[in-house]
């Protein structure tokens, strides 16, 4: 993974959005108005007993009007998830997982998203645990027109991207062992997988863990496997259903899919 691609992007980012120029005259607009305010309640006499309590619930208010604005002007990453495939194999138990992952920036400042990581547990055996690394992002479009089997044409190298503020964006992430030379080959066979997908960006200086999934693989998907099928496992308990339907155009899912949960 390249971090240098982290610190480069931010130094490209619009400087008007990450500047909290607004929030700063506003508290002092406030201040010299309460300060105006003080002053010409002292020309007429000494100043009610509710002054004092009244200037600190202004000062509340700042405080959390500050705490609002700076908070909205955060790179704020989020990534919706749920649904794998196992694309058709080129070769025999060459397992490959791909998950449409869909990006979400709720703040208004730009970022970047440095990697994304998953680790799987099959079964509960946590000493068994993998970590995948993504290995390429796919083209489901080519990926559909080759008979939902990879080829060189519908894959590309996974890098950092950056994310704008208040907007989204789709990636088919290509996941695979990220040591191979330590682990098993990894295979299809049935049982409870449950995912943990990890985020780095520029929002946190560790990965973040943002969505844990788990599918049921039965023997059916198995044998559709070993018979040069590609797998579906949808989850319809993701947040925000709707996001399945605006991640790509093309139609990923078959609409004979039976489906995992």
């Amino acid at each position: 993974m390249d971090f240098r691609l982290g610190r480069l992007a931010v130094g490209k980012l619009p400087l008007g959005r990450l500047t909290p120029g607004r929030t700063a005259r506003d508290v002092i607009g406030i201040v010299v108005l309460s300060l105006l305010i003080a002053m010409v309640a002292l020309d007429f006499g000494p100043l009610p007993p509710w002054m004092a309590p009244g200037m600190a619930l202004a000062a509340l208010g700042i405080a959390v009007m500050c705490a609002l604005r700076l908070r909205a002007m955060e790179f704020v990453p989020e990534v919706i998830a749920g649904d794998v495939i196992v694309p058709r194999s080129s070769r025999a138990r060459d397992v490959k997982l791909l998950l449409p992952l869909q990006f979400l920036n709720s703040g208004t400042a730009d970022g970047v998203i440095e990697w994304v990581a998953v680790r799987l547990t099959v079964d509960g055996d946590i000493n068994r645990s993998v970590l995948l690394s993504p290995v390429a992002e796919v083209d489901m479009q080519r990926f559909i027109q080759a008979k939902r089997k990879l080829d060189d044409s519908a894959v590309e190298p996974f890098t950092g991207f950056p994310l704008e503020g208040k907007r989204s964006v789709a990636k088919f992430v290509l996941f695979d062992l990220a040591e191979k030379a330590r682990n098993l080959p990894l295979s299809l066979r049935p049982g409870r997988y449950s995912f943990e997908l990890f985020v780095k960006s520029t929002a946190n200086r560790s990965p973040k863990l943002e969505r844990v999934f788990e599918h049921t693989v039965e023997p059916k998907h198995v044998e559709e496997f070993a018979a040069d099928a590609p797998v579906y496992l949808i989850n319809y308990q993701m947040t925000l259903p709707g996001a399945r339907r605006e991640m790509t155009g093309a139609e990923w899912m078959p609409r004979a899919t039976r489906y995992s949960n």
